[in-house]
């Protein structure tokens, strides 16, 4: 009898792959590819119904789709972390508690 080694679930998967598109998506020098690689971890994470991790999620514009780089101005006000994307001005409010 042949004992084989079980695959390990799709969520599993679909998890390292959302982590390594964003890798490959903050160190890709070009945008379009940047891009690219962030719908494709976006459109995995809905296939396959989970959300994606709050780190990743809030490391990359919703607007633009790039990775949030170093001109990136980050303001701290009433409760609120406000994050402006230094390539589209799109303002991203994320509620803290003090």
């Amino acid at each position: 009898m042949v004992h084989r080694r079980k695959a390990p679930p799709p969520r599993d998967i679909a998890i390292e792959r959302i982590e390594k598109l964003s890798k490959l998506a903050r160190v890709t020098p070009d945008k379009e590819y940047s891009r690219r690689y962030m719908r494709l971890a976006e459109t995995l994470a809905k296939r396959i119904d989970i959300s994606l991790p709050t780190d990743i999620k809030r490391s990359f514009c919703k607007k633009c789709g790039l990775p949030y780089g170093k001109l990136t101005k980050v303001r701290l006000k009433r409760g609120l972390c406000i994050i402006t994307c230094s390539h589209c001005n799109d303002l991203r409010r994320i509620p803290y508690r003090n």
